[in-house]
C-alpha cells in the first residue's frame, strides 16, 4: 500500500552474500497443473528448500512460446522449473531426491541445464512470461494473492474455476516455492460485461487464497 509515498534513506544497512559454489537448474512438464504443485509441496516436505521454483500452466507457456520459439511443451498443462544452489558436493543427492518425487507425481521430461548457457535458455521463459501476456494486446487483471504450499494445487483449481463460470480465460503464473500466484484474468477491455467479470473473478480468487489460510498479496 505504500505505491505513490515519497521516502528518504538516512541510513542503510547492507549484509553481503556469498554467490553460491555452485548451481543447477531443472525443467519439467507435467500433465496436470496439480501435479506440478503437489511437486512442490513434496519437495519442500522432504526437507529440501531450493533457490526458486516457479511454475508456468498451458497457457502461459502458449503465450511465451508464441513470442520466444523456445522449444516448450504446449501439451503440458504445467511447467515447473526448480533451481537448487549451494556447495557442489551437496547439490547431486538434492538433484536426484528432486527427480524422484517429479516422477512419483507424474513428470512426463526433465530437462537439466549442464551449463550458464542451457540454465539462462530454462530461464528465459519464465522470465519474459509477464512481457509475453502484454504482448498479445489483450488486457488482463492481475493478482498477487499466497496460500500455504501444501494447498497450491486447490487454489489453481478455484482460479479455473472461478474464470470457468464467467467465461473467461485465464493463465497461471507461480512462484510455486512460495505459494506466490499470479493468475492472469483476460478479458476485453471495451466489453463492459467482461471488465465486471474479470473484477469479480479477481475478488473470487483473493477470497479463496483467504479461505486456503493465505493472503491476498505476497
Amino acid at each position: 500500500g505504500s505505491e505513490g509515498t515519497m521516502g528518504i534513506l538516512c541510513e542503510l544497512c547492507l549484509r553481503l552474500v556469498p554467490r553460491p559454489e555452485s548451481v543447477q537448474t531443472m525443467s519439467f512438464d507435467f500433465p496436470a497443473v496439480a501435479d506440478a504443485c503437489r511437486t512442490v509441496s513434496a519437495v519442500i516436505a522432504a526437507g529440501i528448500i531450493p533457490a526458486a521454483m516457479e511454475l508456468m500452466d498451458r497457457q502461459t507457456v502458449e503465450v511465451v512460446e508464441q513470442w520466444l520459439h523456445l522449444g516448450l511443451p504446449l501439451d503440458a498443462e504445467a511447467v515447473l522449473v526448480v533451481e537448487v544452489d549451494g556447495p557442489a558436493a551437496g547439490l547431486p543427492p538434492q538433484v536426484e531426491r528432486i527427480l524422484a518425487i517429479a516422477r512419483e507425481h507424474g513428470a512426463r521430461s526433465v530437462r537439466a541445464a549442464a551449463d550458464e548457457a542451457e540454465r539462462t535458455a530454462l530461464w528465459r521463459g519464465r522470465k519474459s512470461a509477464f512481457g509475453a501476456y502484454g504482448r498479445t494486446g489483450r488486457a488482463f487483471h492481475l493478482m498477487d494473492g499466497t496460500v500455504p504450499r501444501s494447498r497450491l494445487a486447490e487454489a489453481a483449481a478455484a482460479v479455473y474455476a472461478l474464470a470457468g463460470e464467467r467465461g473467461l480465460t485465464v493463465g497461471n503464473l507461480m512462484h510455486a516455492g512460495d505459494g506466490n500466484l499470479h493468475p492472469h484474468i483476460l478479458f476485453d477491455p471495451d466489453d463492459a460485461a467482461q471488465r465486471q467479470a474479470a473484477l469479480d473473478v479477481a475478488q473470487g480468487i483473493l477470497r479463496a487464497c483467504l479461505r486456503l489460510g493465505g493472503t491476498i498479496s505476497g
